[in-house]
């Protein structure tokens, strides 16, 4: 079967192929905190992906090489046939398998280990949803726009806090809290509580990690 690719400028849909439900769980997290607005779709098998794609074709990949319906030799081959021009992230856990698609050369294959540091896990996913035009969050410095106390508000935000738990442990007023959390979202342009912190979250870890990567790096 070949899927043929539907003309939507518009489309911002993110197929997630893994029969590891952990995995594609925190694959399908990682997504949603860079890309909020994304439309993503879970599938264990790339048979059950390519049945959805007749309907609905994707943007972008992110799939699991040791798929049980896919046989190792005829991966490549079978997604440039199926899903052709869109970028495709690539999962693996072995040197050997890392090699075999390095060798390919293909601008669009993304290949990255599971093991890899969650830092730069999400930096490539950012690569790969750019790729795709798939509109990303975007994260402002958090160094000028917010003030040590509502940084510290924020990290209990993200902990799941809620604003009298907040108040108690820095020992302030609930109405002052209030007023911190109001300029955190304004000085974020975050719509609410949970986007103001996942803006903060992905701006720490790229503080951390390393330089935009290279296609072909795990």
């Amino acid at each position: 079967m070949v899927v043929k690719k539907l003309d939507s400028l518009g489309r911002q849909v993110v197929f997630v192929i893994d029969d590891h439900p952990i995995i594609s769980f925190g694959l399908v997290e990682m997504v949603k905190d860079v890309a909020p607005h994304a439309r993503i779709r879970q599938f264990s098998t790339l048979k059950e992906a390519a049945r959805h794609a007749v309907e609905e074709f994707p943007a972008l990949i992110i799939t699991d090489f040791h798929l049980r319906d896919v046989q190792a030799e005829t991966f490549v081959g079978l997604f440039e046939t199926l899903f052709p021009e869109i970028p495709v992230l690539i999962t693996a856990n072995d040197e050997k398998v890392m090699g075999q698609l390095k060798r390919h050369q293909l601008d669009r294959f993304i290949a990255f280990s599971k093991f890899t540091p969650f830092g730069k896990m999400i930096d490539l996913i950012r690569v790969g949803l750019s790729q795709a035009n798939i509109e990303l969050l975007q994260m402002p410095t958090l160094s000028k726009a917010l003030t040590h106390k509502q940084v510290e508000v924020l990290e209990l935000i993200g902990a799941g806090h809620s604003n009298k738990e907040i108040a108690t442990l820095l020992k302030i007023s609930v109405e002052t809290v209030k007023g911190h959390v109001k300029d955190i979202l304004e000085r974020l342009k975050a719509k609410n509580r949970m986007e103001a912190s996942i803006i903060y979250r992905h701006t720490q870890i790229q503080k951390h990690s390393s330089p935009e990567p290279s296609l072909h790096n795990n």
